[in-house]
């Protein structure tokens, strides 16, 4: 695995769709993510963080996925990760959401 090949990198050879991606905001030489993708099964959320290294998603296989959800159940689990934290960026976690039909 690596930052290159997995399923939020590389979401098409894994059978999935990326729906979307936020960050939490503030961080210099950290990360911390969530990401939604899709398949004809449903969703898929998956989160990471990190410092500076290693890079995002480099360690995430499909077994790190959680779902498949339906299209409500990712916006409850998204906003529910949201709601612990309130980092990530109001209005692209919103974005995210809108995306989740």
């Amino acid at each position: 695995m690596g930052y290159y090949d997995n399923p939020v990198s590389k979401p098409g050879e894994y059978g999935f769709e990326l729906v979307g991606e936020v960050e939490k905001s503030g961080y210099s030489y950290e990360f911390d993510l969530l990401a939604v993708l899709k398949n004809d099964e449903g969703y898929y959320l998956t989160t990471d963080s990190g410092c500076s290294c290693p890079t995002p998603w480099e360690s995430h296989t499909v077994d790190d996925l959680t779902g498949p959800l339906t299209a409500e159940q990712a916006r409850e689990e998204a906003t529910s990760l949201w709601l612990v934290s309130q980092q990530y960026d109001e209005n692209e976690f919103a974005e995210l959401l809108a995306k989740i039909v």
